[in-house]
């Protein structure tokens, strides 16, 4: 189904593609005419429509969750069938989805643990109401960020009657469904031991050959390994209760860790395309600059800063594989790991290529980029550049208007800035503001800090402030 903006849809206006699931044609975002409210439309394939007895069932599986109300469930507005297709209408949640993360290789396990124990919640609302996801999958799991407060975390997916297309359309089958058996409440713990699993070590779970978490993530507590396995056993009768008693005891394996487990990316991870259509090019030799528009979506979430560590050489490399120097070189802006707090809040930090292709940490380049994003107070994107035989960065023609220049003098090094003004898609005016090393220790990097509004806002609040 190519619907396009604009177009009318039951009582709503397309607005754009929202994501893909494979019992549907398309998930979009719309906006109800007469609400004025954005929504999420999951659009079914027009052959189910034409099945009475599923269209009944999908109908009644909809008006049944449309009536749950839980903080860690999407609200289902409304369902229906418009032009030969069943539709079902739920609250749109401007959101990261733990699959994007999982792709950028996993996560630490508070935060595994403790977006397990949220949707844990909403699962067994729904089991207490009389209904079941169906279909649990990192992509309907989303974060985000409360400030001053939890992460929230919203399961969406679910109300959708599941047609009969057997085991292999899921994306945790457990061995039950498998072998055709009955499923009930005790299949979502299985598929959440799944989630857990493949959180901490970003690699999806073989149901025909279960391996211990710690095989493929090493610094994980032995203890999570006893989590996940029983969550996922064969037999239902020996699994957890219910979703809750599986995040209790993942809640207390995460507590066994003396400090802060590393997250060793052991296995290459997917590349995954940003969602900004344009990123800075800023690989060495590449004349100029092109600047992103300003990222609108929510942001992942961000952890909260942790204390320096210490770090040996193996650990370094667990924590930012390839970009580990990159690290070193500045440890007062980057954070400890990938994934960790830097300075004033720099998070989601992750390599990227100059197309602005998501690379895995472990994919050696010869000008090594990561992109972090800030707390927009005022730095939008900081962009770490480095040429990984470390020869020296020099300032290259710019495309941007440059605006201001000057050499900087600090007790521990000097180094050259310059900036310049653009503006972004929407029409805001943005500063772009980049950084020369003359030390030979650092002069092989450079960084460009994005920021909305003059370059005052960065010369003035932001630069000051980091050690170089």
């Amino acid at each position: 189904m190519n619907e396009t903006t604009g177009i009318p849809f039951a009582d709503y206006r397309i607005e754009g593609p929202s994501g893909t699931d494979p019992m549907t044609a398309a998930t979009v975002t719309a906006r109800h005419v007469r609400m004025d409210r954005v929504d999420d439309l999951t659009i079914l394939a027009a052959r189910y429509s034409a099945d009475d007895e599923f269209r009944e069932r999908f109908l009644a599986t909809a008006e049944l969750a449309a009536r749950q109300r839980h903080p860690n469930l999407a609200v289902v507005r409304d369902a229906g069938v418009q032009d030969g297709r069943l539709w079902l209408a739920s609250q749109h949640i401007d959101g990261i989805d733990v699959g994007e993360t999982i792709r950028l290789g996993g996560l630490d396990p508070a935060r595994a643990v403790h977006i397990v124990g949220e949707v844990a919640k909403g699962l067994d609302e729904l089991h207490g109401g009389g209904l079941r996801h169906g279909d649990l999958k990192p992509a309907d799991v989303l974060v985000t960020e409360q400030p001053g407060a939890p992460d929230r975390v919203v399961l969406t997916g679910y109300g959708l009657a599941r047609p009969t297309d057997g085991p292999a359309a899921l994306t945790y089958p457990a061995p039950e469904q498998t072998a055709g058996a009955p499923a009930d409440h005790r299949t979502e713990v299985y598929a959440l031991g799944c989630l857990l699993s493949e959180m901490l070590t970003a690699v999806r779970p073989d149901p025909a050959h279960p391996v211990p978490p710690t095989q493929q993530n090493p610094w994980l507590p032995p203890e999570f390994d006893t989590v996940v396995a029983r969550a996922t056993a064969a037999d239902p009768e020996q699994r957890y209760p219910d979703c809750a008693a599986l995040a209790r005891a993942a809640t207390q394996a995460a507590g066994a860790a003396a400090t802060p487990p590393a997250r060793p990316r052991r296995r290459r991870v997917r590349l995954l395309a940003l969602a900004a259509a344009v990123i800075v090019v800023a690989a060495a030799g590449i004349v100029g600059w092109s600047f992103p528009e300003r990222r609108s979506a929510a942001p992942s979430p961000r952890p909260h800063p942790a204390a320096p560590l210490t770090r040996s050489p193996e650990l370094k490399a667990a924590l930012w594989g390839d970009y580990a120097y990159m690290a070193d070189t500045f440890p007062n802006l980057l954070p400890v790991s990938a994934d960790g707090v830097g300075y004033q809040e720099l998070y989601n930090c992750r390599p990227v290529t100059e197309k602005g292709r998501t690379l895995s940490l472990y994919d050696h380049v010869a000008v090594g980029m990561v992109w972090c994003l800030g707390n927009r107070n005022p730095v939008w994107n900081v962009y770490v550049i480095c040429n990984a035989d470390k020869t020296p960065m020099r300032p290259q023609t710019s495309k941007v208007r440059i605006e201001g220049d000057e050499h900087w003098t600090r007790p521990t090094g000097t180094g050259y800035l310059r900036w310049g003004g653009y503006r972004a898609g929407n029409g805001d005016p943005m500063v772009s503001f980049e950084v020369f090393f003359d030390n030979p220790q650092e002069s092989f990097c450079r960084w460009v800090i994005e920021a909305e509004g003059s370059a005052g806002t960065v010369h003035g609040v932001w630069w000051p402030g980091v050690s170089v």
